[in-house]
């Protein structure tokens, strides 16, 4: 007769195999949740957004916004590569802008996952691509490499919480714009909560503190959101959020993604 221990093992067994019968996509933007799309598996995503910029000397904000085809495709179970094609512009009272930003290209590594899937560790690395016109401010000129891990896990089956530390190579604006000088490496940490409402839907905040604050008399700058994710049904997922930062020349910012998994 099967003992009360092993009953609870092979219970525990078959709710995380029902668990994995049913793909979630990422709905973290500054960290890396564990949801990938498995092996041999393509996530095709759809994102796009706007955010506005405060300029000085100039009497109306810039506008900015973005639409970006992305893939995320499962080489295995833990590993995945991922590429995302964005279209940008922006505009203001004298220009408009708009054409093929900085194609990026990367990788994510499930390095660490405990037996329920709770604990996971994932290092991930991120190729910019200098596809940008710098001239029209669509790109950054350089190429820029990101090199991060994330540390996250699962409290009480509905709360998660992740963090996230990247340095990203050539990633900051130099501090005299003025001026021919390089970009800067930049170094970002971050923090992102997650509250599972059902099995559909979530919330989540998330907050990143950088250090390319556009004043030089400041160490720092944040930014952070809110957002919703909603599962649509077994192939589509919507996710949007709404923010703003501080110590940047951004004030606020909105976005929204749809990811079909198959």
């Amino acid at each position: 007769m099967m003992s009360l221990r092993k009953m609870l093992w092979v219970a525990t067994a078959l709710g995380v195999l029902a668990g994995a019968a049913w793909a979630d996509p990422m709905r973290t933007v500054f960290t890396k949740e564990n949801k990938f799309p498995g092996a041999l598996k393509p996530e095709l995503s759809l994102a796009g957004g706007g955010s506005s910029f405060e300029v000085e000397g100039a009497d109306a904000d810039i506008e900015r916004y973005f639409v970006t085809p992305g893939v995320r495709f499962g080489l295995t179970d833990r590993l995945t590569l991922l590429a995302a094609v964005p279209y940008a512009g922006y505009s203001d009272e004298d220009l408009d802008e708009s054409g093929l930003g900085d194609v990026e290209i990367g990788t994510e590594f499930l390095f660490y996952e405990d037996i329920f899937e709770y604990a996971w560790i994932i290092p991930h690395a991120t190729a910019i691509l200098s596809t940008g016109d710098e001239d029209k401010g669509l790109g950054a000129g350089e190429g820029q490499g990101r090199f991060g891990i994330s540390v996250g896990t699962t409290m009480h089956d509905v709360l998660h919480w992740a963090v996230d530390v990247s340095y990203t190579m050539n990633g900051a604006a130099p501090e005299d714009p003025d001026f021919d000088a390089d970009r800067e490496d930049l170094f970002a940490g971050a923090l992102s909560l997650i509250w599972d409402l059902d099995e559909r839907s979530s919330i989540l905040g998330e907050v990143q503190v950088r250090d390319d604050a556009v004043d030089p008399e400041d160490d720092y700058a944040l930014r952070g959101h809110l957002g919703l994710a909603y599962r649509i049904n077994k192939y589509l997922s919507l996710m949007g959020y709404f923010g703003g930062a501080d110590g940047l020349e951004e004030d606020y910012y909105g976005m929204g993604r749809l990811v079909c998994q198959f």
